[in-house]
């Protein structure tokens, strides 16, 4: 049976095939030939410029060491400085040469290099002999030098070897300029035998063409898009934003700009962004700041700042902006601004400032009072207690103690956050501050099961810092030692040299610190397991205040693994010269008068009961009648309360200093702000200096006076 004949319409199709199937082979075929003839072309051209650069370099080299030779003579014969100038020049631009002919010079191998650097040095160093043979008068024999001739033997070893590598270099680009001139007729032939294929090529780019084309109709389209969410993502911001130029004018603005400041779009646009800013700047001094900004990169805006904002209508407001810089068009520096309005946060944080204050005052004075109370009846101030009794007492005056500790550590974190925590840096003994750590945790560490026990060296110790801040960093560490020790446990001390500095060590047998927990042990209200808090007790803020403490003595917090389990906790303090305090004296045989001003009337009261057999304390719950007191009693001393509601008790220490110039003055308050009581020989905070504390250094400072008198 006869075939059918093949139609047209196939034939198209099988043709179209073979086009579509020769058109990349061709396509490729010359792109090959032509990349080949390009990237020999290019390494044709880049050889003639290390070549030429070459033979630069070795021009140049001559030349330095000829007119160096020129000006040594010059200045051999005449003396005149003024011959020495190519011989600098030469001896300053010797090594850049040599740098260079290292870098471009392909044919000169390290040792021709090394060889003329060599002949280089000689050729030098000659000329510096004979200079120096004429700085030290002696110029006659410098031209006996110079007529001997070495100097002119090395100069024609230069010569003949910078001839050779010249020649050197200009036989290889001729070479190479042969071969390529070869190579290209082979190019241009092969070339000239796909010129066939070109219409194919023509077809195959025009298809190429339309589809680009479609494409890039596309991308368009897509970028007008995302221009349009990006348009409304900048006037749909809550904050204010802004588009700056290098000099800090607004070139764009979105309406919250307007509803911050109250100015309008045509108000603002051109504008210098000084305008929406209460301080006073000049433009140059913003353009100045405007430089040192950068671009926005994964820890945010490349600049934070605050400043107060001024609005259309005179009014001021807080702001905070974000500030990064980027590029604009023809690669303008311009600068992206978010502006908030942080008046609400400064709101808040002012109360959060006048709540702090508040549970200062409020909370620890009535603590205050109900600590020294409940130690006055523990330690049988109203008679002897029974077993019952004195058991609900202790559980009253310990979680009495520990709801102080908690509000202390509270509100010293926020002091530290804030940068108003103050220290009252002092020499003092590390002896003494850690028996005293451990005399206060002796009760602590008999709860739970654990001995106590403090290896110190022989000599004393003497470093420079806050006693009652040190006292409470190593509290943190032994308590914490002790709360994760196993019962029978036990925690050591360990004081030492380390370095140029004393090293306070607190090991513990605990279980350790979890792996996962490490990173962020010193954060706030950092615990490894949440149980901790319930377990344990504390908030998680004592590490990070022992760290803040250690570093404004100039030191630093760090544990490590202990050897067999457990871990040590160590921090480093500075030596200071030591300073020997003078021993206490036998208390005076007549008990002196001390006035004690508090408007809590519970304070007042234990203070009186804590002195008993001691001092007579004389109370006055206001400033009226302290004042009244004061100029008509002979007092030995006064304590003072600051927040004497509606008073200030400071008030006082002036007419107190008219009538005694010498009179100790303590100011025993809940509140903590430096220089509120100028002139006071003590300040002891309550809820942190306890009723005894306030004792023992009032009693100090009398006895201190008695032995000045």
């Amino acid at each position: 049976m006869p075939r059918s004949p093949v139609s047209s319409r196939q034939i198209g199709r099988i043709a179209t095939g073979v086009a579509l199937f020769l058109v990349p082979l061709i396509l490729a075929a010359v792109f090959f030939f032509v990349r080949q003839e390009f990237a020999q072309v290019r390494d044709l051209r880049e050889t003639i410029e290390r070549t030429a650069s070459t033979r630069d370099a070795l021009a140049e080299l001559l030349v330095m060491h000829i007119d160096a030779e020129t000006g040594v003579r010059g200045y051999v014969i005449t003396q005149n400085p003024g011959f020495l100038g190519p011989y600098d020049d030469a001896m300053r631009r010797r090594g850049a040469v040599f740098r260079e002919l290292a870098e471009s010079g392909d044919t000169i191998s390290d040792g021709d290099l090394a060889a003329l650097e060599r002949l280089s040095l000689a050729k030098l160093d000659n000329a510096a002999r004979n200079i120096a043979l004429v700085h030290e008068g002696r110029p006659e024999v410098a031209r006996e030098r110079i007529a001997a001739g070495r100097g002119k033997r090395i100069m024609d070893a230069i010569r003949t070897e910078v001839a050779r590598l010249d020649g050197a270099e200009e036989a290889r680009l001729r070479s190479l300029t042969a071969a390529n001139r070869g190579s290209r007729g082979n190019v241009e032939r092969t070339v000239l035998a796909l010129l066939a294929g070109l219409a194919l090529l023509l077809i195959a780019l025009t298809v190429l063409i339309g589809r680009s084309i479609a494409q890039r109709r596309d991308a368009l389209d897509r970028a007008e898009k995302f221009a349009e969410r990006q348009r409304a993502m900048f006037d749909g911001a809550v904050d204010g934003m802004m588009l700056l130029d290098e000099r800090g004018r607004i070139l764009r603005m979105n309406p919250s700009v307007s509803r911050m400041f109250g100015y309008g779009p045509e108000e603002l646009i051109g504008q210098h962004n000084l305008a929406l800013m209460q301080a006073e700047y000049s433009p140059e001094e913003s353009a100045a700041w405007l430089s040192t900004i950068g671009a926005a990169g994964k820890h945010g805006a490349g600049r934070r700042q605050e400043f107060t904002g001024l609005r259309a209508d005179g009014s001021t407001f807080e702001t905070e902006i974000a500030i990064s810089a980027v590029s604009g068009d023809g690669g303008a520096r311009r600068y992206v601004v978010a502006v908030r309005d942080i008046s609400d946060r400064k709101r808040a944080e002012q109360l959060k400032s006048e709540f702090v204050s508040t549970v200062s005052h409020e909370l620890r004075t009535p603590l205050t009072s109900i600590g020294g109370s409940l130690g006055l009846l523990g330690a049988g101030a109203v008679g002897p207690l029974d077993d019952k009794a004195a058991r609900l007492v202790d559980i009253a005056r310990t979680n009495c103690e520990r709801l102080i500790r908690l509000i202390n550590d509270i509100l010293d974190i926020e002091k530290i956050e804030s940068g108003k925590m103050e220290f009252d840096l002092r020499r003092m003994q590390v002896a003494p501050l850690v028996r005293r750590t451990m005399a206060a945790m002796n009760g602590f560490a008999e709860q739970h099961a654990v001995t106590l026990t403090a290896t110190l060296p022989p000599w004393p110790q003497c470093i420079k810092g806050d006693p009652d801040r040190l006292e409470q960093l190593l509290t943190n560490l032994v308590s914490n030692a002790i709360k994760h020790s196993p019962r029978g446990g036990e925690v050591e001390i360990f004081a030492n040299h380390h370095r140029e500095m004393v090293r306070i060590e607190v090991r513990d047998r605990g279980p350790g610190i979890p792996e996962d927990f490490r990173g962020r042990i010193f954060g706030k209200f950092a615990m490894a397991d949440a149980s901790d808090s319930r377990t344990k007790g504390g908030t998680g803020l004592g590490l990070s205040i022992a760290r803040e403490i250690a570093r404004r003595h100039g030191g630093e917090v760090a544990f490590e693994d202990r050897a067999g389990g457990g871990t040590v906790f160590r921090f480093d303090l500075p030596f200071a010269p030591a300073d020997t305090a003078p021993a206490p004296a036998a208390d005076d045989d007549a008990l002196p008068r001390i006035l004690h001003v508090d408007d809590d009337l519970d304070t007042l009261s234990v203070v009186a009961a804590a002195f008993a057999g001691k001092a007579i304390v004389v109370p006055a719950d206001t400033l009226e009648d302290a004042a009244a007191l004061a100029a008509s009693g002979d007092f030995r001393a006064a304590i003072i309360d600051i927040g004497l509601d509606p008073d200030n008790g400071a008030d006082l220490i002036v007419p107190l200093r008219r009538r005694d110039r010498a009179i100790p003055i303590l100011v025993f308050s809940a509140q903590e702000a430096p220089g509120l009581a100028p002139g006071a020989d003590r300040v002891l905070v309550k809820g942190r200096a306890s009723v005894n504390d306030l004792v023992a250094a009032t009693l100090a400072l009398l006895e201190r006076r008695r032995k000045a008198a």
